[in-house]
């Protein structure tokens, strides 16, 4: 669902006192507090004393000053009220932008994908991407393989990615996420990541838990919740089970090394969830509150065709700075249950050096859009950018 931000009005201050106006009105009591002196001074007494002429001149003066005065002081009094009011919404603002800008802190993020393409060049702008749309690829290095070894293989590419992140670690949480095919050899995945990452750490005590790979979106908006988060790594693959001739998507894998504590690679902002019917106003809300005055380099979409066109535009409002797209279900192959993970690992992945990202995309085809910017924790240069 949208972020529950309140609609904030502008604040009107009140019209400078006019100068013009105010001489008329000014000048007008003035004559006619000195033309009234005239009527009721009584008849007889002289009017070339000093008294007449004190009382000619100060009656005006004083109503001319008591009128001017109390006029100042009510737009004084509603001066102050206004930016009162002003630095008491930018106080619930701020507060409000830094709920959205929560994020989860990435120290690695790898990104098995069944193409030859190396995954930080998708995201160069003149890349020779695969076409692979409609289609389920499988890993390369899997062919003619049970699913034992195809198994250890993808965990042994895995744990030599996060050799160097794991090595000294004392201890560590995996969550495997898997397809419902691999779900159901859950102890089998458990036990060989254990053991598989126990060789490259072994004074590391890992605790494995296996869960079905979905509600990506909601999973991340609780975890940049948390306050103590404790260092965990999330594991999300679909791969194909033996004995399918048919395959509903595309082998591929996220790595996601979560560590509040460490040196991060990248972040993982707020997740919002949205309506096709109020996508417009939810990514300018999600674009106000998490970029302010950056802008988003590139778009990653998976399950999303229809409306990868009005979020690219929305990104991109002048033609001189594109938004570099990439719709993954046409490079790597069909969807599949971790394809949001995958898009998140890679587009983290390939984001090293860039401006912040946005990754959109459906759990499946009748699920709501999930939006969630992600950014490299390495300084970009948006010249740099267009450049390319």
């Amino acid at each position: 669902m949208p972020w529950p931000i309140p609609t904030f009005k502008k604040i009107g201050r009140p019209e400078p006192i006019s100068f013009r106006l105010w001489l008329s009105t000014l000048t007008a009591l003035a004559v006619g507090t000195a033309s009234g002196l005239l009527l009721l001074w009584p008849h007889g007494r002289p009017t070339q004393g000093f008294q007449f002429w004190v009382l000619f001149v100060g009656i005006p003066l004083v109503a001319c000053v008591l009128a001017y005065g109390i006029r100042l002081d009510r737009w004084e009094r509603e001066q102050t009220i206004a930016e009162e009011a002003e630095r008491e919404q930018e106080r619930i603002v701020s507060l409000w932008r830094g709920w959205c800008r929560r994020r989860l802190q990435i120290t690695t993020a790898l990104a098995v994908l069944p193409i030859l393409t190396r995954t930080p060049q998708l995201s160069d702008a003149d890349a020779d991407l695969p076409v692979n749309t409609g289609r389920a690829k499988a890993f390369p290095w899997t062919k003619g393989q049970t699913d034992a070894p195809r198994r250890q293989e993808l965990l042994d590419r895995i744990a030599s990615g996060l050799q160097a992140t794991l090595a000294d670690r004392r201890a560590m949480s995996i969550k495997l996420l898997l397809d419902d095919a691999s779900l159901a050899f859950a102890n089998a995945w458990k036990e060989e990541a254990r053991t598989t990452f126990g060789k490259i750490a072994p004074n590391c005590n890992f605790t494995v838990v296996a869960e079905r790979a979905v509600g990506c979106a909601r999973w991340l908006a609780e975890q940049v919740d948390l306050n103590d988060a404790v260092p965990h790594l999330v594991i999300a693959v679909q791969i194909w089970p033996n004995g399918q001739k048919e395959h509903n998507f595309s082998e591929s894998a996220a790595v996601l090394l979560i560590d509040p504590a460490a040196t991060p690679a990248g972040y993982i902002y707020r997740p919002m969830i949205v309506a096709s019917a109020t996508l417009e106003g939810d990514l300018a809300q999600l674009v106000d509150m998490q970029l302010q005055l950056d802008t988003a380099t590139h778009v990653w979409f998976t399950r999303c065709d229809d409306e990868s066109v009005a979020i690219t535009s929305a990104l991109a409002p002048d033609p001189k700075i594109p938004v570099i797209e990439r719709q993954l279900d046409n490079v790597v192959g069909k969807p599949g249950p971790a394809s949001s993970w995958i898009a998140l690992a890679t587009a983290l992945e390939a984001a090293q050096g860039t401006g912040p990202h946005l990754v959109a995309w459906r759990e499946s085809e009748n699920e709501p859009l999930n939006l969630c910017m992600i950014a490299s924790a390495q300084p970009h240069s948006p010249q740099e950018e267009i450049q390319t």
